[in-house]
């Protein structure tokens, strides 16, 4: 009887063993794990990614910007980013001087406009407020920092590529810094998108003093 009863009791304590994982012993309470970690149902894989197959994100919040690479892995692993002013752990590309400011509701008309016009986007650049890198711009101008302006000014032309106002611009703060080849060049391609009698006819001495 007593052999009988240490059996049952042994093979209780088995089964209850067997309901509980070791890690219900090892950690007490358990961790809580951030929800962006959990897993919800199988993980939806409509088609298989190559392994160089990479998805681009992108956050600006007017201070930061950052882009990174996140692999598409047929495993279906899940990436988390986090958006901070780095690690010295994690190896990071060199911050460029000027962040972009990003686009506000004041931009929705510019950009439509742009866009209507069939003038090119390069939409892997980054997203940028038109009318705040305008003022920034303008703003470097009239304090007479130039080498800034153009750097505003291209802040717009890296995404609105074909921008006349920006491109007239960029020829300008060009000429004022004495590069006058290279202001040339640009007030030529902005009159093939968009004819200013003002800058043709600015272009027009300057061809001839380069005669």
């Amino acid at each position: 009887m007593k052999r009988t009863s240490l059996l049952l009791l042994l093979s209780l304590f088995a089964s209850a063993c067997a309901a509980r994982n070791y890690t219900y012993y090892l950690v007490d309470p358990p961790e809580k794990k951030h929800p962006a970690l959990k897993e919800e149902g199988t993980l939806v894989r409509p088609f298989g990614f190559g392994s160089t197959t990479v998805m681009k994100v992108r956050w600006n919040d007017g201070n930061i910007i950052t882009e990174v690479d996140v692999p598409m892995l047929a495993t279906g692993q899940r990436i988390v980013v986090e958006h901070g002013q780095g690690s010295k752990e994690v190896k990071t590309i060199p911050a460029s001087r000027l962040v972009p400011p990003p686009p506000s509701r004041a931009d929705d008309a510019l950009i439509e406009a742009y866009r209507a016009r069939g003038l090119r986007v390069d939409d892997s650049a980054p997203e940028v407020s038109i009318s705040r890198a305008r003022t920034l711009m303008q703003e470097a101008t009239k304090a007479g920092n130039y080498a800034l302006a153009l750097e505003w000014c291209e802040t717009v032309l890296q995404r609105y590529k074909s921008h006349p106002e920006f491109l007239r611009a960029k020829a300008s703060l060009l000429l004022m810094m004495g590069e006058r080849d290279k202001a040339i060049e640009v007030y030529e391609q902005v009159e093939a998108i968009e004819s200013d009698p003002t800058v043709r006819k600015k272009l027009e001495e300057l061809q001839k003093q380069q005669k």
